[in-house]
């Protein structure tokens, strides 16, 4: 596996890996940001990060996810109580965007990488390319970027 091979090039040092939600593990129908508790797992991607828990011990899971109203919580963590109940609740950050005036996904994604306070290598997983690309403007914590395709092989 492609994603794994990657994580093992970083040693035996801690690693967090924080994934997006829709269109990265979840299959998204854009403009569609509605009923995400019933919304399709991409197995093959679940699978990876299933078979990575299960194998890398210095690997965290996180949920980095974006909703734009309270109930998408609910309805993300339906999901993935579901899918992935391997993911801990208190590993699953789901931000409800309008509580953020006017930033975007990207500068709310991005800032919550940059603040993070630890010595763990962070890894992001995301599928929107103005999310990479805010991060990889600036990227405080030294967080390596992938594109959501990693996790397929």
């Amino acid at each position: 596996m492609y994603f794994e091979e990657l994580l093992k090039s970083i040693g035996d040092k801690p690693i967090r890996v924080y994934l997006d939600m829709d269109g990265t593990i979840v299959h998204y129908d854009v403009g569609v940001a509605e009923d995400f508790d019933t919304k399709r797992p991409l197995m093959n991607r679940v699978n990876c990060v299933k078979n990575i828990m299960n194998k890398m011990k210095n690997v965290s899971f996180y949920i980095l996810s974006i909703g734009h109203e309270d109930r998408h919580i609910t309805q993300k963590n339906q999901w993935l109580d579901e899918y992935l109940p391997e993911i801990p609740k208190e590993n699953r950050i789901i931000i409800v965007r309008q509580l953020h005036g006017q930033l975007s996904s990207a500068d709310i994604k991005k800032n919550y990488i940059n603040n993070l306070n630890t010595k763990d290598q962070i890894v992001l997983v995301d599928d929107d390319p103005r999310i990479l690309g805010a991060l990889n403007k600036e990227n405080k914590n030294n967080a390596l970027i992938y594109k959501d395709s990693v996790l397929s092989d």
